[in-house]
């Protein structure tokens, strides 16, 4: 006689509860990699407008409608206090990269070892 073997159903373990809710650690640490990232860029572009602005400063201002001409003297003296404001603006804009670049950086791998 064959003996006749009853299917055994495995049991499957309860799935883990799964969480429906929004993952608030990993949206905080991608919103903040998000706006590093544009500050980081942001302040890239400011940075090369600044250069380009010290390294052809605007000229200085003429009045067309002044009774007076301006010496070469005070063209040269404005021209130079607009190349002193591009290199202050080149300033901003490195440290400001050099602060949220750090900042994105350390944000970026948290998101890496949650994941």
């Amino acid at each position: 006689m064959a003996t006749v073997k009853k299917a055994v159903a495995k049991k499957v373990p309860a799935q883990v509860a799964q969480h429906h809710g929004v993952d608030w650690r990993s949206l905080y640490l991608y919103a903040v990699c998000l706006i590093t990232l544009l500050v980081v860029l942001f302040s890239t572009v400011a940075f090369i407008n600044g250069a380009m602005n010290a390294i052809f400063p605007d000229p200085g201002y003429v009045d067309v409608y002044s009774s007076t001409k301006p010496s070469a003297q005070a063209l040269a003296s404005q021209e130079s206090l607009n190349q002193r404001q591009a290199f202050k603006s080149m300033f901003t804009s490195f440290t400001t990269a050099l602060i949220a670049a750090p900042l994105y950086v350390f944000h970026w791998r948290q998101t890496k070892k949650s994941a």
